[in-house]
């Protein structure tokens, strides 16, 4: 679960970047760049929220409870990572080609 979160969220800030953005400085950057999904490279908010649920759930594992990730858990977060991706480097070859 925490190498496909932390995939998606390098592929988050990968399409904010390319944006021209960065999340504020300060707490909630991972939430903040996550919920930039909908804006930059327009992912559907049940997807985005999901994502937003399994940051929270990978928190609670790393920080809180280990082992409290279910394997299906697991496997939903490998394959949200990479649908996310799949969008990003499409949506980075048709916006910022130069980038590619």
């Amino acid at each position: 679960m925490a190498h496909a979160y932390s995939a998606a969220l390098q592929f988050a800030s990968a399409a904010l970047a390319a944006a021209g953005y960065r999340p504020a400085r300060g707490g909630e950057h991972h939430f903040r760049t996550i919920d930039s999904l909908s804006l930059t490279i327009g992912w559907e908010g049940t997807r985005v929220q999901r994502l937003q649920a399994l940051r929270k759930k990978r928190n609670i594992s790393s920080y809180e409870r280990a082992g409290d990730v279910s394997e299906g858990e697991a496997l939903e977060a490998r394959t949200l990572a990479a649908t996310l991706r799949e969008r990003v480097v499409a949506w980075l070859a048709e916006n910022y080609p130069d980038l590619m």
